[in-house]
């Protein structure tokens, strides 16, 4: 069980460090958040861990973002900064939510971290109320801002088409790994953009969150319209999770909503103005392939949609059509 070596072995704090009450405090944590992790990971692998992960404490954490002052916030409930750990800059996710399932992001995360599209887990501490996560850094923009943020048109012109296909192929990818690279299939269940980061370095989108991974709902492909789920038809509702932003008394079943949505409409009636810009003509027909896509996996019958390695490979053969036509005109 090389995997719960640094979480196994607690390293005691001198009494110069912490207080006996602090002490007592972190090792309770410790105690309650490492049973936990460790449930899951039994859970999820049957105790057939493929990667270690670095164990953390409360004073390594405090350290290392002591000076920081470099926020990257992607969703409400969670903060990222950025830190830095033995001479490394890292990123530090602390979790403000009790409905996010930490234990269970940590476990999927460590056995996902060696697939470019999720980031990689470096470590954890427990010795918190909530454990801390610390992944690797990379200078990233959320999916959410370079999609939806306001009056920063140039963002949006930088997100091609192709670019959004590239993005789309590297989600699906690892959520093909999610579905089938595990003893039991795991299920993502909430895929959205704030939860997809872009290194923008490279311009590798990643996965960041499996907190709330159980089963399959009807999934949301946002890149084609460059608006928010739900958004042209609840305008008037403040922003929130896509699941929450709906009134279930008036409106019981959001992904019916999406489909009655664009059931009867032109894949260049809803899509981004800023593709059109681009090559309208050249790319209507991936677009309207991309639609049909969509529509297949909103289907409000679960037997309607298509297994997630279909959609993948329905997006690389989108994003090949492409491809070829534009080396075609060069």
């Amino acid at each position: 069980m090389q995997f719960f070596k640094g979480l196994t072995i607690r390293k005691k704090q001198s009494s110069s460090s912490a207080s006996a009450e602090r002490w007592k405090k972190e090792q309770n944590y410790y105690l309650q958040n490492g049973s936990a992790v460790l449930e899951e990971l039994l859970a999820l692998c049957d105790g057939n861990c493929r990667i270690p992960i670095r164990y953390f404490t409360a004073t390594e954490i405090e350290n290392a973002i002591k000076h920081s002052e470099n926020k990257m916030e992607h969703y409400s409930e969670v903060g990222i900064v950025t830190g830095s750990l033995d001479n490394r800059l890292v990123l530090v996710r602390f979790n403000r939510s009790c409905q996010l399932n930490i234990y269970r992001d940590i476990a999927i995360t460590a056995q996902m971290s060696h697939l470019k599209n999720v980031l990689r887990l470096v470590g954890c501490c427990l010795e918190f109320e909530e454990p801390v996560m610390v992944y690797e850094y990379v200078e990233a923009i959320t999916l959410s801002d370079l999609l939806y943020k306001k009056g920063d048109h140039k963002t949006r012109e930088a997100l091609s088409w192709v670019k959004r296909l590239r993005i789309a192929n590297e989600v699906a990818s690892a959520i093909v790994f999610l579905h089938t690279g595990f003893t039991t299939p795991i299920i993502h269940r909430d895929i959205k953009p704030h939860k997809v980061i872009i290194d923008q370095n490279s311009g590798v989108a990643k996965i960041v969150d499996f907190s709330l991974s159980i089963s399959l709902p009807p999934g949301e492909l946002e890149l084609l319209t460059g608006n928010k789920s739900l958004d042209s038809m609840q305008s008037n509702i403040e922003e929130a999770n896509a699941m929450d932003r709906v009134d279930s008394t008036t409106y019981p079943n959001p992904p019916i909503m999406v489909e009655h949505y664009i059931k009867q409409r032109d894949a260049i009636d809803i899509s981004d103005p800023t593709l059109l810009e681009q090559h309208v003509i050249e790319i209507r027909q991936q677009l309207e392939d991309y639609l049909g896509l969509v529509k297949r996996c909103i289907s409000s019958k679960g037997e309607d949609r298509p297994y997630m390695i279909h959609v993948a490979r329905e997006l690389r053969r989108i994003e090949n059509c492409f491809r070829a036509l534009t080396i075609g005109q060069n």
